[in-house]
């Protein structure tokens, strides 16, 4: 019997495992930088659905890291991008694992003095459904 159990668990186990090492073929963290996308990845108790909000919130915010360098002609894009995957990102993640996200991105110490910089320089848009598409 305890030789039951343990080859069980070990089962267990080895398709736990598989699951991590496949993961990553259903995110497409193309454009997410490395660090980031390991931080997604390791959101174990994440579906693959709210990582891929993650990602894609994370591609649009990895743009305003260096915030004061943004042309004004890209503001408009950027803008959009982001309120974008952030309007997706709203539909399958808490406002705390999109803080954590953030946080993750800009660095604690900068988070809030990029995000308030975004606030007061980029332009606040309303998105027409039909425009909005989600990864």
């Amino acid at each position: 019997m305890n030789q039951f159990k343990l080859i069980t668990i070990a089962l267990i186990a080895l398709i736990c495992s598989a699951c991590q090492v496949i993961s990553p073929l259903f995110v497409n963290y193309n454009g997410v930088r490395r660090d980031v996308a390991r931080w997604i990845n390791n959101q174990q108790l994440l579906s693959m659905q709210q990582k891929r909000s993650l990602a894609q919130l994370s591609k649009a915010q990895q743009k305003l890291y260096r915030i004061e360098q943004i042309p004004e002609d890209q503001k408009l894009a950027i803008a959009t991008q982001n309120q974008i995957a952030l309007h997706c990102a709203r539909l399958h993640l808490t406002e705390n694992k999109i803080s954590q996200l953030q946080s993750h991105i800009f660095g604690k110490e900068k988070k809030d003095a990029i995000l308030q910089q975004y606030a007061q320089e980029f332009p606040q848009l309303k998105l027409a459904a039909t425009t909005v598409q989600c990864e």
